[in-house]
């Protein structure tokens, strides 16, 4: 072979060599800039139900470790029924009041992003059958809630009456409290009411067990969907 063949050759196989990388370079770019909108897509959508979660499975927590030790949770044994909310005014609710209707609060929007989530799994980009668990696991929290007599379509309900439009938002403590303080509107919180009130008495501590158990299997899995540390852990060291 001569040297112009030779020199030939080589400026062929650099040229294939040059194209295979930039083309090897661009798909792992489009790649790299597909995995990124995905992972920004699903923590756009799921990281506020993994937050809400995380809140709520911490004070449920505080309940169910006062009942243990006290047999009750003292900070919410304020009414006897949903009924004696109606006339309390705004220092009731940003004072006495707050460690019950806080945390009703909480479960509240909770709700208000298991609605959410529920709606938007089909616009999840989930590895292999996760969205179909992530489904059964929201579906878990919500029976578990419903054992407790605060049925499913009062979980949604309530979980609507939370969100804002047209921005989306969900409102905030202040808000719902105003909400709570119209009859009309505290009726459909009733259930959830009922639940926190008996809870803070001692009773039914198997179905709250079971709350928090769907709470930690779904928090456990948003965890690992998001590829973040683990949150109820998270949640308790802030405290400390």
């Amino acid at each position: 072979m001569n040297a112009l063949s030779v020199t030939l050759v080589s400026a062929l196989t650099s040229g294939v060599i040059s194209m295979g990388l930039v083309w090897l370079t661009g798909r792992q770019q489009r790649l790299d800039i597909k995995r990124t909108q995905r992972e920004n897509h699903n923590m756009s959508y799921l990281n506020p139900l993994r937050w809400h979660t995380a809140e709520a499975h911490h004070r449920l927590s505080l309940y169910a470790t006062a009942v243990d030790r006290h047999g009750c949770y003292r900070p919410a044994q304020l009414v006897n029924k949903p009924q004696d909310i109606d006339n309390k005014d705004a220092d009731w609710f940003a004072g006495t009041g707050v460690a019950l209707v806080s945390s009703i609060w909480m479960i509240a929007c909770l709700f208000a992003q298991m609605t959410r989530a529920r709606s938007d799994i089909p616009f999840l980009r989930l590895p292999g059958r996760d969205d179909t668990r992530l489904a059964a696991l929201i579906l878990k929290v919500h029976v578990a809630f419903a054992l407790c007599d605060v049925y499913y379509a009062t979980q949604t309900s309530l979980g609507t009456d939370v969100i804002l439009e047209p921005d989306g938002r969900l409102r905030s403590y202040r808000e719902f409290c105003d909400l709570l303080s119209q009859p009309d509107r505290r009726v459909w919180a009733d259930p959830l009411i009922w639940f926190h009130l008996t809870i803070a008495n001692g009773e039914r501590r198997p179905d709250l067990q079971r709350v928090l158990g769907a709470l930690q299997e779904l928090s456990g899995f948003l965890d690992d969907s998001l590829a973040g540390g683990a949150s109820l852990r998270a949640r308790w060291d802030a405290e400390l």
